[in-house]
């Protein structure tokens, strides 16, 4: 499967460019290409248009564009990102954006039908979909952190230009994008081209480019230099708000990282004297769990693999040495456009490309770098040869064009979007009819017969043209020729990774017994973190340094202890630190002048302040985002998840002694901890192995947050759903006593007559719902209040709600039921009651009203089988002219109401969802299969003890608890 597209010889903000790749406009990408199929015997298919979309001739509303097709495991269908629209007539001006859809019907007789993928972001570009292992849809996304339209478009920190905001995730069977759609990293500059290797990793690139902003900088420069050329217009927000205050670009705002080269104000500061101005600039390949915990660089490959020059620190320590030559016997200086063979694990295929020119494409290259093996282990080869690497007007005949797309398949070959022109592309026909020099084409790569390979065979013979006009919209373009091929893809049925990297519950042992010693329970403290969206940062030894890092001070030593990491080559210059201080992207950096600014904003480093966040850490003796680093080298501190965060190790006067120079993000409920910062490879400055040591700082943390009680309730806000509520505490899903009348809910009339719910005031509370089932004869007519309800972060469910009704009379009566419906359509009914049995009160042929509080009931359901999920709560009324029926009080609250538990129990079989206690023992039989199956929640609670015989499986996906507590724990 592939992509045709009009050639657009234009690059910078297109689709197919190395960043600002995600808008959507004529512009970005021209109208008229197609999503095709390839089959084996050579035959091709338009999918896209069989299955009715797109145009050929004049580009009008039903134009489109396509890109980023991926298969799903079954090989039967594929998700892939389109453009529908194009202007109709000259100045038509219009917002165009990509959207995700799902096309199923590839076989050769099938006709295919394409749908919208649903709970996407609405009015944003999502782009470059692939389907997780749980078939959620992973994608990156240009929606701005938080969905905060104010901040869109986020501009990165390159040319404040539009980029896309992190990877998201979306679960197209969720009830709503509300419950199905999450942020699993931010980027401040850009992630791209995720993907899932076979040992269950996520894998993409990302933008690393923790740099001041260059446009503030020439801005600055011509302020101080009265130039009177205020190129860019920066100026400063003091907050993320919509309607924060503005301010001048001086006084400089910024304080990460050090000043960018040719700030020579900034370097006459005391605080920056004997420092080397930084810049960064670098496109790595980066790992995570599929959930987005655990995110770091490709086997921890970084710049010292790679291959790129960094500028030692500071100018006055000899110690410090610039760094030339990577550990790579064969440097790369990006990589784009990854993908793992399907027939080696662990072996990357990837695109090194120039930034600007050449829309992405450059020299394919491999990287073997499957699960732990050591970054000095590992090394890139060069597929093409490296001329590829960059365009050349004076090519040699080594250099056999430019690739992008490499698509390793299933047979070991290898397939790419090759170009045969080793040129800058540009225009070479007219304004309004536009030529590239680039043709992309899907080809094999093949023997070049110089030891590197090149494209060679193309898969679609002399490749398919089309003729097509557009509006631009202020001209009339038109293209005729051979379309561009990008984006192939193999349609095959492949495994699903047996190793699942989503929702782990588990941390290293030596950080387990930190939490058992402090009596907090992980699961119990995981969700606290999400409810408050944080996560925890842990490093056991901040002293501890990767040996090839020589460009930062690496000889230190924990101010006030003995504690201390030297280079017993170089083990003078001995550095004290005291503090690790966090910093988090704040978008507050506006562009265009405050009064006309452009929309969206550039992200600053700003030291943390995130208020929830704040209220968690221990007392510091640093300044504003500090963690004091404790006698072992360790610190620890809680952090805001969903925002890009990055730190510095202080010493006792607060001054930056080591920087980080990457941007890092966590989940919400992700406990993280590093061994060191910047990691060992594989040994440290000492020549050590990576610290072992089990955090003294994560015990402080955890004892400073346990004893926290926000709201002085005598519940502490580990367990406390409401920390600033003294008057509840257990977690509630709905609370609701209709003082809003209806407005929670969706009123949903079937027959659309004049009996519906309504609300009325009563004696018992200030409002209740109601249904007159006596203002008609509604015999057998069906009305229902319904609400989506998030119990994601339940581990027990308990709904309750009063009644209140009367019956007519024994042949005139209602009946009232409760569902609870899954996000997939399967619905349970929870409570079904009608005339007597539903009855609060004796029959009445009056409307009745209750008069006083004993004319209510109240109802209990057990809904721990939902716990975990988010369903769909319905309330029915099925009309039998009887009489009125009242509804108030919903509540759902973790609690768990399950009936008391006995003093032992021993389970064999398929165990289903829910949470099982025993006074004293649980054990599983034996020798028998006892198995918690994938996609179930099984909690044991046994008061003395559990024993998990052979024969017990706790499957792939599963989630499965064991707690010593027993009854009511």
């Amino acid at each position: 499967m592939f992509c045709t597209q009009v050639p657009q010889p234009s690059g910078f903000g297109t689709a197919f460019e190395t960043f600002g790749n995600h808008q959507a406009s004529t512009y970005a990408a021209p109208r008229g290409g197609d999503l095709y199929i390839r089959y084996t015997d050579g035959s091709l298919k338009n999918l896209t248009q069989a299955a009715g979309y797109g145009q050929t001739g004049m580009q009008g509303a039903n134009a489109i564009a396509v890109r980023d097709p991926s298969v799903h495991w079954s090989g039967t269908k594929a998700v892939f990102s389109m453009a529908i629209g194009s202007a109709t007539q000259r100045y038509q001006v219009q917002n165009y954006t990509w959207k995700i859809y799902e096309i199923t019907g590839l076989g050769k007789t099938d006709t295919p039908v394409i749908t919208l993928v649903p709970n996407q972001p609405v009015g944003y570009n999502n782009i470059q979909p692939i389907y997780g292992t749980d078939d959620r849809i992973i994608f990156t996304s240009d929606m701005p952190r938080g969905g905060l339209t104010h901040l869109y478009p986020q501009h990165d920190e390159y040319e404040s230009s539009p980029t896309v905001s992190g990877i998201w995730k979306l679960d197209p069977n969720a009830c709503s994008i509300a419950s199905g759609l999450e942020m699993i990293t931010h980027s401040p500059s850009g992630d791209f081209t995720p993907s899932i290797d076979q040992a269950g990793r996520l894998i993409f690139t990302r933008w690393d480019h923790l740099q001041r902003d260059q446009q503030a900088d020439a801005d600055v420069y011509n302020i101080l230099n009265n130039t009177g050329n205020y190129l860019y217009g920066t100026f400063n927000y003091a907050d993320e708000t919509a309607n924060a205050t503005k301010s001048g670009i001086l006084p400089d705002a910024e304080i990460f990282p050090e000043p960018r080269n040719g700030r020579t104000d900034l370097f006459a500061l005391p605080e920056w004297a004997n420092t080397n101005p930084q810049t960064f600039n670098i496109f790595n390949p980066w790992m995570m769990n599929e959930d987005g915990t655990e995110m770091e660089m490709l086997n921890h490959v970084g710049r010292h693999e790679m291959g790129n020059y960094i500028l030692n620190n500071f100018t006055n320590d000899p110690n410090l040495t610039d760094f030339y030559t990577p550990i790579s016997p064969t440097p790369i200086r990006a990589m784009f456009h990854i993908k793992e063979s399907p027939v080696t694990p662990g072996l990357y295929y990837g695109i090194e490309a120039p930034e600007f020119g050449t829309h992405g494409s450059g020299m394919v290259v491999t990287v073997n770098a499957p699960p732990g093996m050591h970054p000095e282990q590992i090394t890139f080869t060069y597929k093409t040869h490296p001329d590829t690497r960059s365009t050349d007007n004076t090519p040699s005949a080594n250099h056999s064009g430019l690739y992008r797309n490499p698509t390793p398949l299933s047979d070991g070959q290898v397939l790419v979007a090759h170009s045969s022109s080793t040129q800058q592309d540009s225009n070479i026909g007219t304004s309004t009819a536009p030529q590239s020099k680039y043709d992309f084409r899907i080809r094999l790569l093949e023997s070049a017969g110089n030891g590197y390979l090149k494209g060679n065979t193309a898969i679609t013979g002399a490749g398919i043209t089309k003729s097509i006009t557009w509006w631009s919209p202020d001209e009339m373009y038109s293209y005729n020729g051979v379309l561009w091929e990008l984006y192939p893809v193999e349609v095959k049925a492949r495994p699903i990774p047996t190793t699942t990297t989503n929702n782990l519950e588990t941390v290293a042992p030596s950080e387990q017994a930190l939490f058992t010693a402090a009596g907090v329970n992980l699961h119990d403290f995981k969700k606290f973190l999400r409810r408050n969206k944080l996560s925890v940062l842990a490093i056991r030894d901040v002293t501890s340094r990767d040996d090839a890092d020589q460009q930062q001070p690496f000889n230190l030593k924990v101010s006030g202890s003995s504690h201390q990491t030297i280079n017993p080559n170089k083990p003078t210059n001995i550095y004290e630190v005291k503090h690790v201080q966090f910093l988090q992207n704040d978008l507050v950096r506006g562009i265009g002048g405050m009064n006309t600014p452009k929309a969206g904003r550039r992200g600053l480093a700003r030291f943390l302040h995130d208020p929830t966040a704040m209220v968690y850490n221990p007392p510091t003796t640093g300044s504003q985002g500090s963690a004091n680093i404790h006698p072992d080298g360790s610190a620890a501190m809680i952090v805001p998840a969903e925002r890009a965060l990055t730190w510095q190790l202080t010493d006792a006067n607060n001054k930056g002694i080591v920087r980080e120079r990457l941007w890092l993000s966590t989940r919400s409920g992700e406990v993280r901890t590093c061994t060191s910062c910047h990691g060992e490879s594989t040994l440290n400055q000492a020549g050590n192995t990576s610290p072992s040591n089990a955090p003294q700082a994560l015990t402080t943390l955890l004892n400073h947050v346990k004893a926290v009680d926000s709201d002085n309730d005598g519940i502490k806000d580990i367990n406390d759903a409401f920390p600033n509520d003294p008057t509840k505490y257990i977690a509630e899903a709905v609370n609701e006593k209709f003082i809003t009348n209806l407005a929670n809910w969706m009123n949903q009339n079937l027959d659309n007559d004049a009996v519906t719910w309504t609300t009325q005031s009563n004696v018992c509370g200030t409002n209740s719902a109601m249904i007159d089932n006596r203002a008609a004869d509604n015999t057998g007519k069906i009305d229902r209040l319904r609400k989506f309800v998030d119990l994601s972060n339940m581990d027990f469910a308990k709904l309750t709600f009063d009644v209140a009704y009367a019956r007519y009379d024994a042949v005139k009566f209602d009946r009232l039921k409760v569902y609870a419906i899954k996000c997939d359509g399967t619905q349970q009914l929870i409570y079904d009651k009608a005339g007597s049995t539903l009855a609060t009160v004796p029959d009445q042929t009056a409307s009745f009203t209750p008069t006083d509080c004993s004319q209510w009931r109240s109802e209990s359901i057990n809904l721990n089988a939902f716990a975990g999920k988010t369903v769909e709560l319905v309330f029915e009324n099925m009309g039998g002219w009887g009489n009125r029926l009242f509804l108030d009080n919903i509540l759902i609250q973790e609690v768990d109401i399950s009936p008391p538990c006995p003093n032992t129990q021993t389970f064999s079989g398929n165990l289903t969802a829910g949470k099982y206690d025993a006074a004293a023992t649980i054990t599983t039989q034996n020798g028998v299969s006892t198995r918690v199956l994938s996609g179930t929640n099984v909690t044991f609670n046994g008061g003395n003890s559990i024993t998990l015989q052979a024969g017990f499986e706790a499957q792939s996906g599963s989630i499965f608890r064991a707690y010593i507590g027993g009854c009511g724990y």
